[in-house]
């Protein structure tokens, strides 16, 4: 009977200790509280363009330097009201000290979260409102004009690619969680010198993967300038959200791979475009590092970009420029 006590109590104390361990692991990265961090935002508007004028939450580092910017949007059901933009989001955390020092050259990042009217998302949404937006508030705030980044899951995913695609001199890369869009080999070639981060699941029965993260990745892969300035995450399954199975592949991201249970994750893996395995994945210095060149007035007409005519250039704010582009090639 001592015996089977003694057996308990030693238990309950390793079950004890690992509790605390796990707590304090939790916890390990984040000077604040996903509530405290949130905090930090403020909210906006953009200028009103074709009757729509966008707003969103934001976060401005405490630097008198240029900083990058991280423009983020969120799937459907996230723009139901004012500040829901935020709330669905754990983006906040990179605003945490711990994540802002690790931004690469720079004292931090700004970080801004537009918000999609529900039920109109950023796959169908207007593009011009949303640039504006994001010129508006660049022109604004003290932002590094040479890293401006475009980050989206899902829907929001679709909009991020419309806008690096449509606007490909303005912005320095993107990434696309979950996506529900396919990069075409002529976008590909477009952004061929461009810093694209794709994250998804073999399993996500909404953003397939077959459909969109494929032909997307193959593309990328054949036509980049580099093959270090591309990324891709995935697993083979992720978490359930709501009726979504294996779609939540995005905290990975919103934590900088962060405090996550990898059990949730069966087979994580990341790699560049040659395929070669990624260790220690970072997307904040990831994305913050390199050389770019700043991003200058876009085109007057956006549906309709510049080419390369001589007589009216695109600028591609590149990463690596000394890289000669390769030729487009097709994914059948």
């Amino acid at each position: 009977m001592k015996t089977i006590r003694k057996l308990t109590a030693i238990i309950l104390c390793i079950a004890l200790i690992t509790g605390i361990l796990s707590i304090c692991a939790s916890s390990v990265g984040y000077s604040e509280d996903r509530d405290a961090l949130r905090s930090k935002f403020r909210r906006a508007n953009g200028p009103e363009v074709m009757g729509v004028d966008i707003d969103y939450s934001y976060f401005c580092p405490e630097s008198n330097n240029p900083c990058p910017l991280i423009v983020y949007m969120n799937g459907a059901g996230n723009g139901t009201y004012e500040g829901k933009e935020l709330e669905g989001t754990d983006i906040c955390y990179w605003t945490s000290d711990e994540f802002q020092a690790k931004a690469v050259n720079a004292d931090g990042m700004y970080v801004m979260i537009l918000r999609s009217p529900d039920p109109i998302y950023f796959d169908i949404l207007l593009l011009e409102p949303m640039f504006e937006a994001i010129r508006d508030f660049v022109d604004s705030h003290n932002v590094d004009k040479k890293r401006i980044f475009v980050f989206g899951r899902c829907l929001g995913a679709s909009g991020a690619e419309r806008l690096i695609t449509n606007y490909p001199d303005y912005f320095a890369g993107a990434c696309l969680m979950c996506p529900r869009t396919r990069i075409s080999a002529s976008e590909a070639y477009m952004l061929r010198n461009k810093k694209i981060w794709i994250f998804c699941s073999f399993f996500d029965t909404y953003s397939l993967y077959p459909f969109f993260t494929l032909p997307s990745w193959f593309n990328l892969r054949l036509n980049t300038a580099d093959s270090k300035n591309i990324m891709l995450t995935n697993s083979i399954l992720a978490p359930r959200a709501d009726l979504l199975f294996n779609h939540m592949i995005y905290p990975l991201l919103e934590k900088n791979f962060n405090d996550y249970d990898p059990g949730d994750y069966p087979g994580l893996r990341t790699v560049d475009g040659s395929g070669k395995r990624v260790a220690s994945p970072d997307p904040i210095v990831f994305f913050t590092s390199g050389d770019f060149t700043p991003a200058p007035d876009p085109v007057d007409d956006p549906e309709n970009p510049v080419t390369d005519d001589p007589e009216n250039p695109v600028i591609d704010n590149p990463v690596n420029p000394a890289v000669d582009p390769v030729q487009v090639n097709e994914v059948s």
